[in-house]
């Protein structure tokens, strides 16, 4: 199987269906890239016994705008806890969080942090303590302790975003 020719056969197709469940172009195009990185990485490894081309890429098509919209999820969790001031009636992340997929980007995501950033983030988001107790807790400000998190959640969402 020859990939340029798969390409550009497919390419337009792909790129519909994935304009067809996304709302954005710059989001579409992202994905079909991360397709077709995916496809020319894993060509070798294509099995035309299991099926045909089509029907394999158009599987890796639709599981990357499957994983798009999962972390979309994710990053619009970050924003809702970003506005909470405090989170004694919010469930812990980890109960809120669905499915191991979204637990494993998560914490790598959260290694690109700082060792007080993801103490504070666990603080808030893990233990649900506002950020007058993380405060207290840290000995730190509590305006010290807002602004930790925002920084921190920041990075996670541009982290998040590049996954």
């Amino acid at each position: 199987m020859n990939f340029e020719q798969i390409y550009q056969r497919l390419f337009k197709p792909v790129l519909n269906y994935i304009y067809s469940r996304v709302s954005g172009d710059t989001a579409a195009e992202d994905i079909a890239c991360l397709v077709w990185q995916k496809v020319y990485q894993n060509l070798e490894q294509f099995d035309p016994e299991k099926g045909l081309p089509e029907q394999w890429i158009f599987t890796i098509a639709r599981n990357e705008t499957n994983k798009y919209f999962r972390f979309q999820k994710l990053k619009r969790f970050f924003v809702l806890f970003e506005e909470e001031s405090t989170q004694s009636k919010e469930k812990p992340l980890l109960d809120i969080l669905s499915t191991q997929e979204q637990k494993y980007f998560l914490f790598n995501a959260l290694e690109i942090l700082s060792k007080r950033e993801k103490d504070l983030i666990s603080l808030k988001f893990f233990s649900g303590l506002n950020n007058r107790q993380i405060a207290s807790v840290t000995q730190l400000s509590e305006s010290n302790v807002g602004t930790i998190l925002n920084r921190a959640l920041k990075k996670l969402r541009e982290e998040l975003e590049q996954v």
